[in-house]
Parts: C-alpha cells; structure tokens; sequence
C-alpha cells in the first residue's frame, strides 16, 4: 500500500510540474539575412525528469521573418517530436540570391520570387530526423554527414549557420538540392532495397561519381527474407544510385579480398578508392571492383577509445607468433606466463606481466579475434597506454613488410554463422 502511494504521489508531482513549469525566461536575437530577418529565441527554465526530479532546461527556436511578418510555412514542422516550432536555420551562401533551409524533421527552402516569400519542402518526413551532406564539398567527394537536433544551449546564438562549400547537399539521404539552381530529385522515397541490398549502411554518402549523377552507399545484405541456400558468402555491397533516373545498382564486394573487417572503422574514401574504380560509358560513369594484383597485407587495429589491438581474421597458429614477439619486445620469457585459461565465452585467455606491467591476450578461435591490452582489471594509465601502442605499431609495421600474412584467414558471413550454415 505504501509502495502504490508513493508512487501515486510521483505520478502527481511530475503531472504537476509537466503543467506548471515554473518560471521561464526567454531571451531573443535577430540575425539579417538579405531580405529576411531570422529571429532566435531561446528559452530556459525548469521542468520535472522522472529520473532526477526538477532540472534546467533550454529550447532554442527559429522564426523568419519579412517585413517584419512571419513567414508561413505551409505544414506542420514534425508530426511527433512534441515541439511544434522550428529547430534550425541556415544560410545558403551558395543560392543565386538569399536563400535560407529551414525546418526540423522536414526541411524547406525559403527565398524571394517577385517580391514574395517563397516556402517550398525539400523533403517532408514525420518519423526520422533530418540529415545534411554536401556530396562535392571535398575535392568533389561528400563532405561529413550531419543529423538536424534542436539546439540546447545558448552559446553562439547571434551567428547563423551556414551550408556552403558544395553545390549538390544531400537532405534525409533522399533528396539531392542543387544549391546553384535550387533545382530538387526526390530518390528512393520509399526506402526501397536494391538487389536486396538495403542502405546506406552506415549512415551517409560514400563517394560521388566524377559525372556527379550517382552517389555510393555501403549496403548490408537483406538475409530476414533469405533462405539459407541462398545466402551470399559477403553480406556486404556498395550500391550506385543515379537520383535523376532514381534507380540504382549493386556492386559486390568480398570482404576478405577488401579487407573489410569492420563497416564503421573500414568504409571510408581511402578503401573505397583502393579497391574501387570509375569506367565511362554512355549510360554515365560505372563503378567496378579493380583487379589488383597483389592485395594490400593484413594489418591489426589499435582503438585508441578503448587502447585495444585487435587481430582479425586470424587463425590458431597467429597466438603463438604474436606472444613470442611481446616476449621480444618486452624482454620477457614463458615465464612472464602469469595465467592461462580457456573458457567457452572468453576463449584462450593469457596474462603476462612483470612487477607493475601486465598485458591481455585473448584469442576467440571461433571468431577468428586476437585482442591484446593492458591488464583489464587495473586502472588505465598514459604509461599503460603508450606501452600497448608501441607494441601494436611495432607488429603492424613487421605485417606490412610482408610477414606473418599467411596466419590471417578469410572473413565468413555472420549470418551463416549464426544460422550454422557452411
């Protein structure tokens, strides 16, 4: 009984403060643009979290106005973010005349046609935030992928951003706006599979085809509506889609044979051009895999968020290499062997060490991983740190003259993997 009052009584309090907020305070700056003003009002106060009770908050909101009236747009801004008001405005240095993109979950173009403010979509969507990516803005290629959030701080409030370097900026992942022309492709409205290849997987565009007609997108393999016979070895894809004719293509691509060992680390412009080309041709420019002969050697991975060197894909015979050269490094012997253990979930666990230096070598056979850290259960220390990456520059730079190579194996498909398919 006592539990169902209490929590009878939260339930008031939050219902209480949701409807009296308490005091607020709003402060407001206007920002010229060509004809229009862009007033930014931002408003902090208080208001009640489940979590940790009453705490601070701040909205920013953005208005346009022209002579002094508020531009209309013609919809509602988001149809479930409970914030009926504009989250973000930039400027669109690159337009033939002062033009701005405005919006939250959907985006707009506003700009002067005969003397009257114009407000047209770009791309409306109710379910997803907003994204912006010049595809040109780096040496013709895409330039960074960014989502659109409201602003919760105050800071730099009296400067307008702007959306300049490229003139071809990609909104949602499905509209392209040529920034020189205004002019607007919808593409894959319907976020259809290509090859059933889905994409972008990771979020954003690739690259960007020199004839600017076909953007690239890392795809994944749609195997929940595949049988397993028909399972490809690579879950993997780039797909090439034209957003004028608003089609695409798949181009496959074996992840062993382009060293594909993680999507978010591995696809990004330098694999992409190492392994990847451009033909010409009257439909415009086609995209292949190259035919390299040789392929570039393995090399291991050093994350510096979590100070881990990973080997993979790797084969049994790669642990004892790799521990006689940590041995080699570090001056040490089998008797640094301080535990050994095997465990189903953990794999073949060492820890090695002398006085305060101690390491971790963990080998997963059935995942094919070599980790290497220091020691996991002390505290992380610069020392410590610099000590893992010595040891792990030293290995890559004996693996990229050629060494150790043959102790890497291939990459298989997760999906076979889990569904025990061979």
């Amino acid at each position: 009984m006592k539990i169902i009052l209490l929590l009878t009584a939260i339930i008031l309090i939050a219902v209480y403060f949701y409807f009296n907020p308490g005091s607020s305070k709003s402060t407001s700056t206007d920002i010229p643009y060509g004809p229009f003003t862009v007033r930014v009002t931002a408003t902090t106060g208080k208001t009640f979290n489940m979590n940790y009770g009453r705490v601070n908050y701040t909205n920013v909101a953005y208005a346009i106005l022209y002579k002094g009236q508020p531009v209309v747009f013609p919809d509602a801004l988001q149809n479930n973010t409970g914030l009926p008001f504009m989250w973000a405005v930039y400027a669109l240095p690159g337009a033939p005349d002062p033009t701005l993109i405005a919006g939250s979950q959907s985006l707009f173009l506003v700009y002067l046609q005969k003397g009257e403010p114009i407000v047209k979509p770009i791309l409306k969507q109710g379910y997803d935030f907003a994204s912006l990516q010049f595809l040109d803005s780096e040496e013709g290629q895409p330039g960074p992928y960014s989502e659109v959030f409201m602003k919760n701080e105050t800071a730099h409030l009296d400067t307008l951003d702007r959306l300049e370097g490229g003139r071809f900026l990609m909104v949602s992942e499905h509209a392209i706006l040529d920034v020189q022309t205004r002019k607007i492709w919808e593409m894959n409205k319907n976020n259809n599979d290509v090859e059933n290849y889905s994409f972008p997987s990771p979020h954003g565009a690739l690259a960007f085809s020199p004839d600017q007609k076909s953007i690239v997108f890392h795809a994944e393999f749609q195997s929940w509506n595949t049988p397993d016979e028909n399972l490809p070895d690579s879950e993997h894809a780039l797909v090439v889609y034209n957003f004028e004719k608003d089609s695409g293509y798949a181009v496959k691509y074996d992840d062993t044979d382009t060293r594909m060992t993680n999507t978010a680390q591995d696809v990004n412009r330098t694999w992409f051009s190492t392994y990847f080309a451009w033909n010409k041709s009257p439909e415009g420019d086609q995209l292949h895999l190259r035919e390299l002969d040789q392929l570039p050697y393995w090399k291991g991975k050093y994350t510096p968020n979590d100070h881990y060197y990973t080997l993979y894909p790797v084969k049994p015979e790669m642990l004892p290499v790799f521990l006689d050269f940590v041995f080699g490094q570090m001056g040490w012997s089998k008797a640094n062997i301080l535990e050994e253990k095997t465990h189903e979930y953990t794999g073949h666990c060492l820890l090695l060490g002398s006085g305060e230096v101690k390491f971790d070598i963990r080998f997963k056979e059935d995942e094919q991983i070599l980790t290497f850290s220091s020691y996991s259960y002390e505290e992380m220390t610069p020392e410590k740190v610099v000590r893992v990456k010595k040891i792990a520059d030293a290995f890559n730079a004996e693996l990229s003259s050629g060494k150790h190579q043959a102790y890497f194996g291939r990459i298989f498909s997760a999906t076979k993997r889990i569904r025990g398919v061979d």
